[in-house]
């Protein structure tokens, strides 16, 4: 790269004498170029990295102190755990039925009639009904209870051991309720609950035992309630059953929506405000629920802290985010300049 100094050098005419010299660096065109060029491509990528932060627009809250709720209130259903199939004792012709679905029946009610398959023979040879009649097989009930299905008509033919009805046993009826999988172990130190039935009355019941398998679908524990009074209700009608335990003072409550949790829900978990532009994750232990609020337990948080109540799903920690506004308990919109205290609201 070739650099051209000019030096000006001024004479003073008559005298001889010479004044300081002045440089001048003068750089060629294309280096000017190519630093111009470079400066634009070094501010340009500056902005492209600043426009390339992508703030979350998120909702904001601050946790409150309360009384965790008095009862825990969960979805149960009626079901009878005993049914019994009526069944058919020799091979023939169903003849005569003597009852319907819904009958109450009792022992040794009589219920079939089955013509043997040797009594059309007979009745070709012109055999008298009283001998034909004294062929059939006549089907009573061993118990006590309601028929729920009905499998045959008159004129089916039946095979020795095949199920010619159901019959429900009256007395077996019970309440199953679907416990969360996290607030199992809390149901089973309670036991004793009540069972909130249609019309609003109460009838108090217990835990007996726990089913083998748990509901796929929404990820709860069956359990079954015993009642101690019988209900008369038909089956698969939807309850609510209460569990009543000690109420927990001073406890942190957050918003539903602010608790996250993975598929398994297994663990969870808040997004905390550092400041007003990066949220981080906190674990948390759910406990109990009401008004759409949640206690949260061994979260170390503060009433003075800020968590994401809307917009935190999927949200990675450390994310930064966008304070769109902030609301109470009551939910009033605050501004996000506000310091969100909590009132001391009891729930």
């Amino acid at each position: 790269m070739n650099i051209i100094i000019g030096i000006n050098r001024a004479k003073e005419k008559g005298n001889g004498k010479k004044e300081k010299g002045k440089f001048f660096c003068i750089l060629p065109v294309p280096l000017m170029v190519f630093v111009f060029l470079f400066s634009a491509c070094a501010g340009r990528q500056q902005t492209a990295e600043e426009e390339t932060v992508v703030k979350s627009d998120v909702i904001v809250s601050s946790p409150v102190i309360g009384n965790a709720g008095s009862f825990l209130s969960f979805q149960g259903v009626t079901r009878y755990m005993q049914a019994n199939d009526i069944r058919a004792q020799i091979t023939g012709i169903v003849t005569q039925i003597n009852c319907s679905v819904a009958d109450h029946i009792s022992p040794n009610q009589a219920l079939f009639v089955i013509q043997p398959q040797e009594a059309a023979a007979l009745k070709k040879m012109k055999f008298n009904n009283q001998i034909l009649n004294g062929l059939s097989d006549t089907v009573f009930a061993h118990l006590s209870g309601q028929l729920s299905k009905l499998n045959i008509q008159v004129g089916d033919f039946v095979q020795t051991g095949d199920v010619l009805a159901t019959c429900i046993r009256a007395n077996s009826m019970r309440i199953i309720a679907f416990i969360p999988l996290e607030q199992v172990s809390v149901i089973e130190k309670i036991k004793d609950c009540s069972v909130i039935l249609p019309d609003g009355s109460a009838v108090d019941g217990k835990i007996s035992s726990k089913l083998p398998s748990a509901e796929t679908n929404d990820q709860t524990q069956s359990y079954i309630i015993v009642t101690k009074k019988p209900i008369p209700l038909s089956e698969n009608i939807n309850l609510s059953v209460h569990f009543s335990g000690e109420p927990i003072h001073d406890a942190l409550f957050v918003p539903e929506s602010a608790v996250l949790g993975n598929e398994e829900q297994t663990s969870f978990w808040v997004m905390k405000l550092l400041n007003d532009s990066v949220c981080v994750k906190v674990p948390v232990e759910k406990g109990f629920e009401k008004d759409s609020m949640i206690q949260v337990i061994g979260s170390g948080l503060a009433v003075s802290d800020r968590v994401v109540s809307e917009g935190g799903y999927g949200l990675p920690d450390s994310s930064r985010v966008q304070v769109s506004n902030e609301t109470d308990l009551s939910g009033n919109m605050k501004k996000p300049a506000e310091n969100m205290k909590s009132t001391g609201s009891r729930h």
